[in-house]
């Protein structure tokens, strides 16, 4: 084989990897013919600067003194600028707007770090995850524990996100909301996560 074969395998080879996306990171350069032997350093797209960290709102907790079915006539509006206060009963109702909830004064309000992108699960329904800090985590297992059966909301700008029926402890330190569309699970991971 003459060099110019062997060189147009070569680049062939490199066309191939190219194309086909078979590597995934990026490789250097092949070396150029300076004779410099004190390069500078290449850079790596890893290196690029970190995101700021965004500090989420607190997320209230309220007892459910009662619920019904609703229509989106009869729910209240929710504004976030225009919020009950913490120590007042609430009128509100989920994000579909199919249930009307009345809720008792705040018991906490939970620290967050992190909330989850809505995740797929099996038959139609989708999970965010919030992930509590380290008090709110300790807080939540002492409530839950004392407050088995209860039934409790999480509320965002005078929507309730979900209001389960307390089972058991919780000490994880998480908390997973579930819901049947891929619309309301991105609406709902964008109230929980709203910005502080």
């Amino acid at each position: 084989m003459d060099v110019k074969a062997g060189a147009w395998l070569a680049c062939v080879g490199l066309l191939v990897a190219l194309t086909c996306g078979c590597h995934p990171t990026r490789h250097p350069a092949a070396p150029t013919t300076s004779t410099t032997t004190n390069a500078a350093p290449t850079t790596t797209p890893s290196a690029a600067p970190a995101a700021p960290i965004v500090k989420i709102a607190p997320l209230p907790v309220r007892p459910v003194n009662k619920s019904q079915p609703a229509s989106p006539p009869k729910c209240p509006a929710s504004d976030p600028n225009h919020g009950v206060a913490p120590t007042d009963a609430l009128t509100a109702c989920d994000i579909g707007r199919t249930t009307s909830y009345l809720l008792a004064p705040e018991t906490l309000q939970l620290g967050l770090i992190h909330v989850d992108p809505p995740k797929s699960l099996t038959a139609g329904f989708y999970e965010v995850t919030l992930i509590l800090d380290q008090p709110s985590a300790a807080a939540w297992a002492s409530y839950t524990a004392a407050h088995l059966r209860d039934h409790v909301a999480f509320v965002r700008d005078n929507l309730v996100l979900e209001a389960p029926i307390i089972e058991e402890p919780v000490t994880s330190g998480r908390i997973v909301l579930t819901t049947q569309t891929a619309e309301v699970a991105a609406q709902l991971a964008q109230l929980a996560a709203r910005p502080a």
